[in-house]
């Protein structure tokens, strides 16, 4: 997945200096295939040119998702699983719009089955630019979404 997605490595890298308790700002931008943007022209008022993430996204999902997440029929979220982010953006099994905020933002879910597991991204905000807001995953033996 590395080869395909150079952005991966910077991915995990950043998640692991969070989960490590570093407060260092972070803004990593990810490329995005034609296969999001054409399925984005059909809610964004403009082209969608870039969906990036931020260390306090990382904290979010690492503080919602980092632990004991068993309890709640879920996978917990580990650093190594932001090496995904790219291929669940890009190769989506699908994409829904789940909601739209007080100031007019929509929210997505896509989802993506990696070899079993199911990871969710959401993403949101803006015109132009999408957001990561957080991720988590689920075990789905065999099943696609």
């Amino acid at each position: 997945m590395a080869e395909r997605y150079p952005e991966s490595d910077v991915l995990v890298g950043a998640a692991e200096s969070v989960w490590n308790g570093s407060d260092a700002r972070i803004n990593i931008s990810i490329d995005i295939s034609s296969k999001l943007v054409n399925h984005m022209s059909d809610y964004l008022p403009e082209a969608l040119l870039s969906v990036f993430i931020t260390d306090s996204d990382i904290r979010h999902i690492k503080r919602k998702h980092g632990s004991d997440e068993e309890r709640r029929g879920q996978i917990t979220i580990v650093p190594d699983d932001f090496s995904c982010i790219p291929q669940v953006l890009n190769e989506f099994d699908s994409c829904e719009h789940t909601d739209t905020d007080k100031l007019g933002n929509k929210k997505f879910l896509l989802k993506k089955n990696i070899g079993g597991t199911v990871y969710l991204v959401t993403i949101q905000r803006g015109k132009r630019k999408l957001e990561i807001k957080t991720m988590w995953k689920e075990n789905r033996s065999g099943a696609s979404c």
